[in-house]
């Protein structure tokens, strides 16, 4: 599955490039202030949400730039109290990592295992919490925090494959620098998002992916100049 999220995220990411680019673009330029940093990538995924409905949902128009400024607003207020929640339970889980392995007594440096594992089932989660607040907007925080987690216990092998891609994509941003980080932050979004998608699929939640024949002559939503 992991193969098949990753090779759709390109398709996409092909057929929408300059849109992404200029979302990127908008998006980096936005966390340079850091109080906008959490609604400027609720608005990003929003966005990546739009594209990937239109593709696969026959949405009712095509995706847009504008749409970047609708999940800014829809879900600014969101996506702060989000991110924040999240930073406090990662800055939770490396300081019980960092205190119990600097423990003299053994027993207590056991505990160093069981947190590790509780870190990386953390990590993986960021890979659904953004795509589930878009996708599910009724829903609370604790909901989207404990179904991000309960999608990556499900999914163990395709979660870690794609928490390695972007660990290489990642390492690509930083050896390329800039050229790479114009479109880096929107194929990490793309990608989440595609994955929490195939995930709804497995559990029948939304319909199967058409096949690539079928994707090339559907009807396009997109207006040309008469």
């Amino acid at each position: 599955m992991a193969w098949e999220i990753v090779t759709w995220s390109l398709r996409l990411l092909w057929r929408h490039l300059g849109l992404f680019l200029l979302a990127n673009v908008l998006w980096l330029v936005l966390t340079l202030c850091v109080v906008t940093w959490p609604a400027a990538t609720g608005g990003l995924f929003y966005l990546v949400e739009m594209v990937v409905r239109e593709e696969w949902d026959n949405g009712p128009q095509d995706a847009k730039l504008s749409d970047f400024w609708v999940g800014f607003k829809q879900f600014g207020l969101r996506s702060t109290a989000l991110a924040l929640m999240d930073l406090a339970i990662i800055v939770l889980i490396a300081g019980s990592f960092w205190f119990y392995s600097h423990q003299s007594w053994e027993p207590l440096r056991w505990l160093v295992g069981p947190i590790s594992v509780v870190g990386v089932a953390w990590a993986g989660a960021q890979l659904y919490l953004f795509p589930l607040m878009i996708r599910r907007p009724s829903h609370g925080l604790a909901s989207w925090l404990r179904e991000s987690l309960l999608i990556t216990v499900s999914y163990p092998a395709n979660t870690c494959s794609l928490l390695l891609v972007a660990l290489v994509l990642a390492f690509a941003a930083l050896i390329l620098a800039g050229p790479f980080l114009l479109i880096f932050f929107s194929i990490l979004a793309l990608l989440q998002t595609i994955a929490l998608r195939f995930v709804l699929i497995q559990r029948g939640e939304v319909a199967p992916i058409r096949s690539p024949k079928a994707q090339a002559t559907r009807p396009s939503n997109r207006r040309f100049p008469k």
